[in-house]
């Protein structure tokens, strides 16, 4: 055995690589020649000898490669550079002007197992699996040389990385990273903490769907669950809602929510509330309470498919609560952000709760994630988020 390191796969399970996907499933593979390191690249083949790609390797992942390129391009900073390059040209097509989104979107942009979102001048940079791991450096120079941020913080903390044998850990990477960065985002100055916030500071991907909120929210009486730093609550506030009651376990998300709205001029109409969102929406049936406009935004509630069945329970909790909540015609924006529970079976759910509430309701949208966060055909697991905005009839 001379040269790279080979994986060859096994008789028809070359179909989906051949299609676009990345991953490469170890009972996909029939051998692997050269004995290559963790993390070290190989080069895939099909049973019959075929070339179709050049992969990083990791044999004590399920996902055991990931396809980087399709030819034989050498992976270095030249590489990374010109992948990244491409990721600035497309996000500057479909999101001119915009300096606060998501720069480079893993498998969609070719770069499995990286994450990059722009806060303006900084960067919050994911590394979730091992082969990015062992070219940091490498995505670090190739990021410095395209972007230039004036710094970045290193997001290694997902759970991910634990299933590619890698620590969990945050912390600044270089330069100049403040506690709260202030971005500008949808017309509002906002506040995003990279090095202790939610996922990398913000949750970039609810960008437009918001602007769904602001549209129907004048002088109506808006609950927003689940506020976080308060993004969906400004929007309603901006609509010219009547009044915003904004809830969410978390005292220093309220917190940032508060500076937030005091920063835009928007804290006049809203109240802020710490509470358990499945407790308050118990009790704000029990005290009879009605809204114009109900928003759910929870967090992942379908962590891996083994959890779907229980995940999707909660989401019919929450929903079939917030039906019960709205006035006449009233509005509901409920979401969400697991990619196991699929489009077809968050509309069962939505169903299901409306069944369950005695409420009919229309779809007015039914929505996912922005442009800077493309959907790779042959990847469904890059499509994650849904947004529908229901009206009870």
């Amino acid at each position: 055995m001379t040269g790279r390191p080979r994986l060859v796969l096994r008789r028809n399970q070359d179909r989906r690589v051949r299609g676009g996907h990345p991953w490469i499933f170890s009972n996909e593979v029939a051998a692997v020649e050269g004995n290559p390191p963790d993390g070290g690249l190989v080069d895939i083949f099909d049973h019959r000898g075929a070339y179709l790609g050049r992969a990083y390797y990791n044999h004590h992942s399920l996902i055991c490669a990931r396809v980087l390129t399709r030819r034989r391009d050498e992976i270095d900073v030249e590489f990374f550079a010109r992948r990244f390059e491409r990721a600035l040209r497309l996000r500057e097509t479909l999101c001119p002007g915009e300096r606060t989104l998501r720069l480079v979107y893993g498998e969609a942009d070719q770069v499995p197992g990286l994450v990059v979102d722009r806060y303006e001048d900084v960067l919050a940079v994911q590394i979730q699996t091992l082969g990015i791991e062992v070219r940091a450096e490498m995505v670090r120079e190739a990021l410095e040389r395209t972007v230039a941020p004036r710094g970045a913080v290193r997001v290694a903390d997902s759970p991910l990385r634990a299933l590619e044998g890698l620590p969990r850990e945050r912390g600044l990477w270089w330069g100049e990273v403040p506690p709260r960065v202030e971005v500008e985002l949808e017309g509002f100055r906002v506040e995003a903490d990279l090095l202790l916030g939610q996922k990398t500071g913000l949750f970039l991907d609810q960008r437009l769907n918001r602007r769904h909120l602001e549209a129907c929210a004048r002088d109506k009486r808006v609950l927003d669950l689940f506020c976080y730093q308060g993004e969906w609550a400004l929007h309603a506030a901006r609509g010219g809602a009547r009044e915003v009651i904004a809830v969410d376990s978390s005292a220093p998300a309220l917190e940032a929510a508060a500076r937030n709205l005091e920063r835009n001029g928007q804290a006049g109409p809203v109240r802020l509330r710490q509470g358990d969102c499945f407790d308050v929406l118990r009790e704000l049936e029990r005290a009879n309470e009605r809204f114009g406009v109900i928003v759910l935004d929870p967090p992942a509630l379908v962590k891996s498919q083994r959890h779907l069945a229980q995940g999707a329970r909660a989401h019919r909790e929450l929903n079939v609560a917030a039906m019960r909540l709205l006035e006449a015609s009233g509005t509901l924006i409920t979401c969400s952000c697991s990619h196991h529970l699929d489009d077809a079976l968050f509309r069962r759910v939505l169903l299901e709760a409306a069944r369950a509430a005695a409420r009919p309701f229309r779809v007015l949208a039914w929505t996912g994630e922005p442009p800077d966060h493309p959907q790779l055909l042959a990847v469904p697991e890059t499509h994650y988020l849904k947004c529908a905005v229901l009206q009870a009839i």
